[in-house]
């Protein structure tokens, strides 16, 4: 039973909110944070780190425009971040070869290390998910969140 559940069983009123998306999502969101630190602590990484670290070793050569459009976030946080990412050896920029105007992105050996260790992580992050609510329904709530963007 979770915490939402267990109150409204104990008596507590939510107004309905129990039953609203955008409630559930913001709790579910705090969850799924809050495991996630508890499996990455000591990587330094956060979720936005990781999902950069991943999508460069899967499009070596990537420019980080892309990466900002992919991730939803602005071109000057993606260089903050991407220049965070170089200064711990993880990542290299490099001139493209098809326009010298931008720089693509690798994984450094250093960058694979450290995302070999970061996958791990990762995966005993989503078996917490999956013992919590089984990989059917998890699979499930995947899909549906692709929806929104």
């Amino acid at each position: 039973m979770g915490r939402i559940d267990r109150l409204v069983a104990e008596g507590f009123d939510l107004g309905g909110l129990e039953k609203t998306f955008g409630f559930l999502l913001l709790g579910a969101w705090r969850d799924a944070s809050r495991v996630f630190t508890e499996h990455f602590t000591g990587s330094g990484m956060t979720p936005l780190g990781f999902s950069i670290l991943l999508l460069i070793d899967r499009n070596p050569g990537c420019a980080p425009g892309g990466l900002s459009e992919i991730m939803g976030i602005t071109p000057n946080n993606m260089a903050r971040l991407i220049e965070d990412m170089v200064k711990r050896g993880a990542v290299d920029r490099k001139v493209s070869e098809k326009d010298r105007r931008i720089r693509v992105l690798f994984l450094t050996a250093q960058g694979q290390t450290l995302l070999d260790d970061l996958k791990a992580r990762h995966r005993a992050y989503e078996d917490h998910f999956n013992a919590k609510i089984g990989q059917v329904q998890l699979d499930e709530l995947c899909r549906i969140l692709r929806n929104f963007d």
